[in-house]
């Protein structure tokens, strides 16, 4: 079917809902809230909202709306776009959204699913995974929440939620509404393939309950949306095509597709995500290898080879570039305890970081293919770390992640300087077969504008961050002519421009090198059907005026 009915939420009084009134008190009591991991600055605002419920939610919705009062939502604050900061209006953070709120077995499919609010975060939702301790759900009032708990810890298998964005304070709901990937999107796909039901909340404070495989678009590609008076919204969805690799930009579209993909990754635009039901997968024991080579280039073809090898089931294939890893040697010279490895080989001038599944009751573990792939292209496992106790995984994942970490220290403390500074990360994704040629058009660029710069990510699904690190004013305008360069190669090889990291309010303008004017009103017509006034944030993916 395309036709769905809101639904009205329990009445809750406004007064009631704590807020702190006044920019100036939210800058000085509150200053978390005035940014994100962009370093994008927020502009005056009002009000900050913090609902505890999705009662207090819907009051704060209904009232803004009925004012036409613009708002503006935030969850974790870890996004790189700058969309969860205000520019006007009021915040809301759904912080205390928190709660697991089930866990049980769909028999149709036989997967374990979880139902959580938006604001549990995926690093708590992969301990409670770990040891099987959610308390809230052994307490609960409701019996068959209580039983499904009961079987889940019975189960002798363990499980964990395999999307994995490389910041894990990141909450579920806003890696949702992102279509958040990471590493092991190489293995698992995205967000979008283990989503599995969503509540949404609507501008007007009603929400939609949808569950995947229930709402598909019509043949001539709408949605019809019933409020609780029984006034429809028809909802005609773009007829762009998707680019041929991973892809957060723009709304996601397709014939007859589902509704909940609709919502998803459409970066909170189009209504609030308060919960979510997503798939578990059963746990398997993993071994983690960083391979040491010798160049950039040798690196983009051992993992070129790695990938054609059907023999091999890897669940991540991540690039260091160079001057990633001499990144990391300055930080372990400076602070050695933080990066908690031991000292990265001097000949080492790139990097791979793979992982895969193994039986750690083998008697004699066979890599024998993997060795011959690094020794076809000059390698050796000689050259390599690697680890399989949970310690030493956890070990190498904070490694990767010391990188961008490192990267945004740099950039803090250079905004000290020249407050309009950030950082500038590449986000773009090509089809298979054309990554070494922005490889080629990264590197080349980079070294001739004298940029301080350096690689690293997602090499296995063509998608490596090139983070620009801009050190005075000049630099961050160069570095943003040589962005549009680079969005505008994507594009002609068929790729995206935000591969995983959404538009957002940074890169709004970048939406105009991959979409049409005329595909861009279609996005700003399904935002209209859902929000008429523009209110829901502002200013994320596209200018809010008024499509005719």
């Amino acid at each position: 079917m395309h036709e769905i009915y809101s639904k009205t939420a329990p009445e809750v009084d406004f007064s009631q809902v704590k807020r702190i009134e006044g920019f100036a008190t939210i800058q000085s009591e509150y200053s978390a809230y005035l940014s994100d991991e962009s370093k994008l600055s927020a502009k005056p605002f009002d009000y900050l909202f913090f609902p505890k419920s999705e009662g207090e939610l819907a009051a704060v919705l209904r009232t803004l709306n009925a004012q036409k009062v613009p708002f503006t939502v935030a969850g974790a604050r870890t996004g790189l776009v700058g969309g969860c900061v205000p520019q006007e209006g009021v915040l809301i953070s759904l912080e205390f959204l928190d709660k697991v709120l089930d866990v049980y077995r769909d028999e149709p499919s036989g997967e374990w699913r979880i139902t959580a609010q938006t604001s549990v975060s995926l690093k708590n939702l992969d301990s409670m995974l770990r040891i099987k301790q959610m308390p809230l759900l052994e307490q609960s009032p409701d019996e068959a929440i209580r039983r499904h708990y009961a079987q889940f810890r019975e189960d002798p298998a363990q499980y964990f939620y395999p999307p994995d964005p490389t910041e894990m304070s990141a909450s579920l709901g806003g890696s949702v509404v992102t279509n958040a990937s990471g590493a092991r999107t190489y293995r698992y796909g995205p967000t979008r393939a283990w989503v599995r039901g969503m509540r949404v909340f609507l501008v007007n404070g009603e929400y939609l309950d949808i569950p995947r495989g229930k709402y598909f678009a019509s043949p001539e590609g709408q949605f019809i949306v019933y409020d609780s008076n029984g006034a429809a919204k028809a909802i005609t969805i773009p007829d762009y095509p998707q680019p041929r690799t991973k892809s957060t930009a723009g709304f996601y579209t397709a014939p007859k597709m589902d509704l909940i993909d609709l919502f998803i990754g459409s970066e909170g635009v189009l209504g609030i995500v308060t919960s979510v039901d997503v798939a578990l997968l059963r746990r398997e024991d993993k071994v983690s290898i960083i391979q040491f080579v010798d160049s950039d280039e040798q690196a983009v073809t051992m993992a070129d080879t790695l990938r054609s090898e059907g023999r091999i089931q890897l669940d991540f294939l991540e690039f260091y570039s160079g001057n990633a890893l001499d990144l990391l040697r300055r930080l372990q010279c400076e602070e050695p305890s933080t990066v908690g490895m031991p000292p990265i080989p001097e000949d080492a001038k790139a990097a791979l970081f793979i992982e895969m599944s193994f039986d750690p009751h083998q008697a004699d573990l066979d890599f024998s293919t993997l060795e011959a792939v690094i020794n076809s292209c000059g390698g050796s496992l000689e050259r390599s770390w690697a680890g399989y106790e949970s310690r030493e995984l956890d070990r190498f994942k904070v490694f990767r992640h010391m990188i961008p970490e490192t990267i945004n220290s740099i950039i803090a403390e250079r905004k000290k300087q020249y407050p309009g500074i950030h950082k500038l990360g590449t986000d773009m994704a090509v089809p298979d077969g054309h990554m070494r040629e922005m490889w080629d058009l990264y590197r080349s660029s980079c070294e001739e504008l004298k940029l301080e710069w350096c690689a690293f990510g997602h090499i296995g699904n063509n998608h490596i961050h090139v983070n620009i690190l801009p050190r005075n004013l000049e630099e961050l305008e160069k570095g943003m002519q040589l962005y549009g360069i680079f969005a505008q190669r994507a594009v002609e090889l068929g790729g995206s421009v935000s591969a995983e990291h959404g538009i957002g309010k940074i890169k709004a303008k970048f939406l105009k090198v991959m979409f049409t004017p005329g595909q861009i009103d279609q996005m700003r017509r399904v935002k209209k059907a859902l929000d008429p006034h523009g209110l829901l944030n502002p200013n994320d993916i596209f200018p809010v005026e008024v499509v005719a």
